[in-house]
């Protein structure tokens, strides 16, 4: 009995020291040995031409990192204003195979608005490259600092097409509606359907670029939007698209693309409304004067969609009324007076300004997709 407790205790200790044994094995300490060195720049002066934005305009190249043992290493390429790297841009982050990265005339330049460097104005651009272990980038070491001057063009923001479900125009890309931009930001009053998806293009097409959320779940090339309103999210079946989830109705759709951050934020319109059994112009336009109580009514065409054809002189200017007086239901040209195209509700438009001839015009007002149109008719 004695020897069968003292053969178990032997076992255990067995066991014990075995697994210790193992542990001790699966410890390994990786140190790094050397770090990644810029090796060259493609230039060391570099002026940037708008009228070719994807060129190549410039490679970075480096040795590799080397550690102690071998492991999965990646490169982070990063530019700065400054030599310490105060507050550096991530230019691009590859993986261990790669030696070289190169970035286009547009990327340079999104870059240098991101550092802050003025238009047409030389700075210098300094750059490094950190290579590190794993996703939290452990083990991190930084390259030597390298320079070059550039000299950026004036930004030029992206365009805007809302397609898909949510949309006024359905998933035809061709139709796409494009939103009002006014230097980095973009924005229209428009229909959406709740519980539908939606995307931007940046084209009247497919291909080329697309934009989404900038989240994990969205495909690479469609990630832009770093912050959206709450009623805005990642469909569960698709990874194209942007996911609606507020009431049906007309909201403000705003966008704004500044360099680093790109925000979307759709808010209800303070007229949610667009099918009204009559719409008015008033104004000095078909003898008006403007009087609300005598609005000429317009033509009802389709969903939200009216019309009114009259002659327009060189100083016309007019509103939209739902009612004929000055009441709730008031549009006007988006923000301000002027001839956009866009339209506004009450608290946020102007008066339609128009130079026409004397001669016959047909006026299209579009409330489901907040646009207006002014045709010359021959």
């Amino acid at each position: 009995m004695k020897n069968n407790i003292f053969k178990n205790i032997f076992l255990a200790l067995m066991v014990i020291l075995g697994l210790a044994s193992c542990q001790d094995r699966d410890i390994i300490t990786i140190d790094n040995s050397t770090s990644a060195t810029v090796m060259d720049l493609s230039t060391s002066s570099l002026f940037l031409d708008k009228n070719f934005p994807a060129n190549p305009a410039l490679t970075v190249t480096w040795k590799p990192a080397s550690y102690t043992v071998p492991t999965e290493i990646s490169y982070k390429i990063e530019a700065s204003a400054d030599d310490k790297f105060t507050k550096p841009v991530t230019l691009a982050t590859v993986a261990s195979s790669e030696r070289s990265a190169t970035f286009t005339t547009l990327q340079m330049n999104d870059a240098s608005a991101a550092l802050g460097f003025k238009p047409s104005e030389e700075a210098n651009m300094f750059m490094r490259v950190i290579s590190y272990v794993g996703s939290a980038e452990s083990l991190a070491t930084v390259s030597n600092v390298t320079s070059l001057k550039i000299t950026p063009y004036v930004l030029t923001y992206p365009s805007f097409y809302i397609v898909g479900a949510a949309s006024y125009v359905g998933w035809t890309p061709e139709k796409a509606q494009v939103l009002h931009k006014s230097d980095n930001l973009s924005y229209i009053y428009t229909y959406l359907q709740g519980g539908e998806k939606f995307r931007f293009l940046g084209q009247l097409a497919w291909d080329g670029k697309n934009y989404a959320l900038n989240t994990a779940a969205t495909k690479a090339s469609n990630q832009y939007f770093n912050q959206w309103s709450s009623n805005l999210s990642v469909p569960a079946d698709d990874d194209e698209n942007i996911q609606f989830t507020g009431d049906t109705g007309i909201y403000k759709i705003v966008i704004n693309a500044s360099q680093g951050v790109q925000t979307i934020d759709v808010k209800p319109s303070a007229i949610p409304a667009f099918d009204f059994p009559e719409l008015y112009l008033v104004g000095n336009i078909a003898g008006n004067g403007w009087k609300p109580e005598s609005a000429v009514a317009m033509t009802t065409v389709g969903d939200g969609v009216y019309e009114y054809t009259t002659t327009l002189g060189a100083d016309t200017e007019f509103k939209i009324l739902g009612q004929q007086s000055w009441g709730d239901f008031d549009w006007g040209n988006i923000s301000g007076d002027g001839n956009t195209g866009f339209l506004g509700p009450k608290g946020d438009n102007g008066n339609i300004k128009f130079v026409g001839d004397g001669g016959s015009y047909k006026i299209t007002v579009n409330l489901k997709a907040g646009i207006y149109t002014i045709v010359k008719l021959s």
